[in-house]
């Protein structure tokens, strides 16, 4: 299992028209997501804003997850594991200092693994709607469109006609 942070931006603007820098103005929202190595989202956590920390996400929403799984997460989310749960991080680079030869390894031996989910978030935001303004007042609709776009991603996931999956194996098999 992987989980990471979906950001998105249902308010799209841009700079005061006129003035020398265009700063982007956009307020972001953010989902924690759980996908397996098919790609397939197991979980999405309720909408919060793109102030709040993805730590704090996992705090208020835990997952309960099977002994024994393996999860991998990204850096940005130290929050509180899961009982029984091993927990696959990459290593950071202290300040001053370098990482060891068997961090570095094992920190490109995760790197391919943590592009799955890198692939999710950009399956989910394949629908333009979860990019782009929604001028429709209020977050429920918000919601209901980013809930669609996950429910289409695994549709493309679980279709027969991929063509990467090569391998044979799919979600259908389980």
């Amino acid at each position: 299992m992987r989980r990471g942070g979906v950001r998105y931006s249902p308010q799209r603007g841009s700079g005061r028209p006129g003035s020398g820098i265009q700063r982007q103005k956009k307020v972001h929202a953010l989902n924690n997501t759980l996908c397996d190595d098919t790609q397939y989202l197991h979980y999405l956590s309720p909408t919060e804003s793109g102030r709040t920390h993805d730590k704090k996400i996992a705090a208020e929403h835990p997952l309960h997850l099977p002994v024994g799984s393996v999860l991998r997460q990204d850096l940005g989310l130290l929050g509180p594991a899961p009982a029984g749960v091993v927990v696959g991080m990459p290593h950071k680079k202290p300040p001053k200092g370098g990482l060891t030869f068997s961090q570095l390894i094992y920190n490109q031996m995760l790197s391919p693994l943590r592009v799955v989910i890198e692939h999710v978030h950009s399956g989910i935001k394949r629908l333009r709607m979860v990019r782009d303004k929604v001028r429709v007042r209020g977050d429920w609709f918000r919601d209901t469109v980013v809930v669609v776009a996950c429910g289409l991603h695994n549709l493309r996931v679980r279709s027969p006609h991929r063509a990467h999956l090569a391998h044979g194996r799919t979600n259908l098999d389980k």
